[in-house]
């Protein structure tokens, strides 16, 4: 039985801690994996970004009313 190397890569808080992947792993892996955190943060972003504009929205609405 062949024990395969592994590779632990730190991948920050984007990606949850640590990762581990094959040592000879191709690139296409290593690829998809940087592309699923980025589309992670992206998510995020935007969902901050919603409920920013939502809240001054609602925060203008009741500034005007109020005056």
């Amino acid at each position: 039985m062949t024990k395969k190397k592994k590779v632990v890569i730190d991948t920050g808080d984007a990606g949850k801690g640590t990762s581990e992947i094959a040592e000879n792993a191709n690139t296409q892996e290593m690829e998809e994996r940087a592309l699923s955190v980025f589309a992670s943060e992206r998510n995020e972003d935007i969902t901050a970004l919603v409920l920013c504009l939502i809240t001054t929205f609602i925060v203008l609405l009741f500034t005007k009313w109020v005056v």
